[in-house]
């Protein structure tokens, strides 16, 4: 072989090794991106956990005690209602809450089997919670309707339009739940088929 020839077949590998080298820097930056994706989708999710146990519950545990108080209304509804909520809202919690640094690891196949088994136990907590939660606004209404004082016209009053309002509450309440529900469900979806993108399908199924 002639030092022509010797010279072009040099050029040619490092001309290949050059092309190597960008290929690979492009499949980090195109990893980390889907990896910043992730993080990005599952972060509504994390948020609404933080809005749940931080804002919603709390208001929960001031509103029914203040209801029980000014109508006279008896506790039982009152502490099941503080307690479901409180469940569901450690359910949550244990069940969903998923870090940043899940999503940045080399290893993310922890992370969707997290991810599956949080869509299975959501579908469970709402085949519960649901149905329990409309038992209890039963409960709810004849103790309410049992408890108030007829005789204080005002107070009589503020309760049938509390009661109007908490109807129009719970209806809402629901259809709000069910498109979270499906909402979330969906992101979760979305993360776990971006895992399987990055490990090549290799995501155990549920």
């Amino acid at each position: 072989m002639n030092p022509q020839e010797d010279n072009t077949l040099e050029e040619m590998r490092r001309q290949m090794a050059i092309l190597q080298e960008k290929l690979d820097n492009e499949t980090i930056v195109n990893e980390r991106l889907l990896r910043e994706s992730m993080k990005h989708n599952y972060s509504s999710i994390n948020r609404y956990l933080s809005v749940e146990a931080t804002i919603l519950m709390p208001i929960i545990i001031i509103a029914f005690p203040a209801l029980a108080l000014i109508f006279h209304l008896s506790w039982g509804p009152v502490i099941a209602v503080i307690l479901l909520c409180l469940a569901d809202v450690i359910f949550d919690y244990k069940v969903n809450h998923i870090k940043d640094e899940a999503f940045m690891g080399d290893n993310l196949i922890p992370t969707a089997l997290r991810l599956q088994r949080a869509k299975r136990l959501t579908v469970l907590q709402m085949m519960v919670s649901l149905p329990l939660m409309i038992l209890w606004f039963a409960w709810f209404i004849i103790d309410f309707f049992q408890s108030i004082d007829y005789q204080d016209e005002l107070l009589t009053a503020s309760a049938y339009g509390g009661i109007v309002g908490g109807c129009i509450g719970l209806v809402c309440g629901l259809i709000f739940a069910i498109q979270l529900y499906r909402k979330q469900q969906k992101t979760r979806q979305q993360v776990i088929d971006q895992i399987n993108d990055l490990t090549a399908g290799n995501t155990p199924e549920s």
